[in-house]
């Protein structure tokens, strides 16, 4: 079992954290753009005091998770010449491995008096969590002790730092933006869909930002980017220590509807934006959810669709039993449907009332970036009240003709079949219900009879549109002309 180690400092200053920077800018305004892979820019304006020529200048407190390859240092008549991310922070581990050949003090309990005994020895390694001490009576590869520092190592950082060679050329003060892209923070949007009748819903959605990105964001403003955006993946490139130790519970933070719900987004390129119209604030290993939209009366069908199992192959008469359609709600993105807005992905929550008004979850779906003038489908279950069955109750042999003779003994025929099907409906429930039933066809299929009027949705597809009333049954019954070729060894 790994042990933990308790590491006390005997001395702490400004001086042993970490090495003496001439500058450290002052931040003034901070930005971010946000995609929902799990990416972000960072834009951050500090304000820094220059010297004429070369400065030397740290920025404390970028994210952890920073791209070092992707950062950007804007400013007015300055000149980059180097730059250099930092992410050995101040970690118990971080302090030991820094200290290996070093003298430490060291301090072990007598357990018979409790009074701590204090000595001193070499750090001669700190691996996986263990330290081996060299004493002047031998070396202790499991020291059960606590280890004593006298400062902290050179090289380690309270928080992580960029630090930049720049120079200018004057002595004055200058805003510089820092610019760059972090992982580690991304965003979803959630809907609820609040069902008020059988044509009208509201609807809401929430997005969420999650931060693990290793520092926090205060009073940001914040733009949502929705799309699949591109981006290369580094290969052979390490991922800072800090970064590869288990991260903290996230907290959850539910703020306030912002106000001007309904945000309206903008194309960038070949993505939507939204820009929340109030800064807010981010913290470290944090959720935070915030309202984008909100609309009102939203029109939607409900239907049940089923797809039928029979399949038309020879004298084959299959039948099924009891099937349940799906429920399907159905919503145009449109403003005639009091829609009309560009729409994230992510999940849509339908909820209902009962007849008593109690709220009831009736399902979910995923929804993908929909874009004005999409139709959204959303499967949310099966209709328990509704059940349907069918057979191929004949199956009649229409013509037969020979092909090809091959030798006189295999010869190809051509052959069409026709199907009679009957499906029967049943309604058990007390509303109305749209029932969809889809038919799989082989190529070279002919309607040639059907009890209700159906439309061909493609080629390969035909389906059947019915309305059951309340405790209702109906039948309905066509006949598929199917050709059709085999070939017959005698």
């Amino acid at each position: 079992m790994r042990k933990t180690y308790l590491i006390a400092l005997s001395v702490f200053s400004a001086a042993t954290i970490a090495s003496a920077q001439v500058l450290e800018p002052v931040s003034k305004d901070l930005s971010l753009s946000i995609y929902n892979n799990d990416l972000a820019l960072v834009k951050d304006v500090r304000s820094v005091a220059f010297e004429k020529g070369v400065n030397d200048i740290s920025f404390v407190g970028v994210a952890s998770s920073i791209k070092p390859s992707s950062v950007i240092i804007i400013g007015n008549q300055i000149r980059v010449l180097e730059q250099n991310y930092d992410y050995a922070l101040i970690t118990p581990y971080n302090i030991l491995e820094k200290s290996v050949g070093q003298t430490v003090k060291t301090v072990k309990e007598n357990p018979k008096t409790g009074e701590d005994n204090f000595s001193s020895a070499k750090l001669l390694s700190y691996q996986n969590g263990e330290p081996v001490l060299l004493f002047d009576y031998g070396i202790e590869p499991n020291f059960s002790g606590r280890i004593i520092l006298d400062q902290i190592p050179q090289g380690l950082n309270q928080k992580p730092t960029l630090a930049a060679k720049i120079s200018s050329d004057k002595a004055e003060t200058k805003d510089l933006t820092l610019a760059y892209l972090t992982n580690g923070i991304s965003w979803k949007t959630d809907y609820v869909a609040s069902v008020k009748n059988e044509s009208l819903l509201d609807l809401t959605g929430w997005v969420t930002i999650s931060n693990n990105s290793g520092v926090a964001y205060e009073n940001a403003f914040i733009q949502l980017i929705a799309g699949q955006i591109s981006e290369t993946r580094a290969y052979g490139v390490a991922a800072p220590r800090n970064m590869m130790m288990a991260k903290a519970a996230v907290s959850f933070d539910a703020a306030e509807m912002a106000e001007g719900a309904n945000i309206t987004p903008e194309s960038v390129s070949a993505y939507q934006l939204y820009t929340l119209p109030n800064r807010t604030t981010i913290k470290d290993n944090q959720s935070k959810q915030l309202s984008l939209i909100e609309k009102n009366d939203v029109s939607y069908q409900k239907e049940g669709r089923l797809r039928s199992p029979l399949y038309f192959n020879a004298d084959y008469a299959g039948h099924f039993e009891k099937l349940h359609p799906a429920v399907y709600y159905i919503l145009e993105n449109t403003e005639k449907s009091n829609l009309g807005i560009a729409l994230p992905r992510g999940v849509m929550r339908f909820y209902e009332n009962d007849s008593k008004s109690r709220l009831q979850f009736i399902g979910e779906n995923a929804i993908k970036e929909t874009a004005i003038g999409e139709k959204l489908e959303l499967k949310l279950g099966e209709m328990f009240d509704v059940f349907v069955q069918g057979q191929t109750k004949k199956v009649r042999k229409i013509s037969e003709n020979i092909i090809k003779d091959l030798d006189g003994n295999c010869p190809r025929y051509k052959l069409k079949r026709a199907y009679d099907v009957e499906i029967v409906f049943q309604n058990g429930g007390d509303k109305e219900v749209q029932i969809v039933l889809t038919q799989n066809l082989p190529p070279e299929t002919i309607i040639a009879s059907e009890s209700v009027k159906g439309k061909a949705k493609n080629g390969e597809e035909y389906e059947w549109r019915l309305t059951l009333s309340k405790n209702d049954k109906k039948t309905l019954t066509y006949t598929v002309e199917v050709m059709s070729e085999e070939r017959r060894c005698h």
